[in-house]
């Protein structure tokens, strides 16, 4: 958990720039709430595909001890799962910024 403080540090520092550099107006900040959303959105999508590959690779490890197709199942199985979990948040995020839009 350590490491996502620090990377919630360095995402502000970079939407601090964002907003001072990059907005075509100063009280609009478009560019950095969807640098916000699209950060936040890769964060959670890692902690998520990280929490699944550890509780599927130790599930695998023990079908792999009776029977190597049963390991390779779940290990395929889990695999869909963590491409379609980030397939939907990234549609839900880019539902999200074309509604603050």
């Amino acid at each position: 958990m350590l490491e996502y403080k620090y990377l919630l540090v360095f995402v502000a520092a970079i939407a601090v720039t964002i907003a001072l550099t990059a907005e075509p107006q100063f009280g609009q900040y478009y560019t950095t709430c969807a640098f916000l959303i699209g950060a936040l959105g890769s964060i959670g999508s890692s902690f998520l595909s990280m929490r699944i590959a550890v509780y599927s690779n130790v599930r695998a490890a023990k079908e792999c001890a009776e029977d190597l197709t049963k390991g390779f199942l779940v290990t395929y199985r889990s695999g869909q799962v963590i491409g379609f979990s980030l397939v939907g948040i990234a549609l839900l995020l880019l539902h999200s910024i074309t509604q603050i839009y």
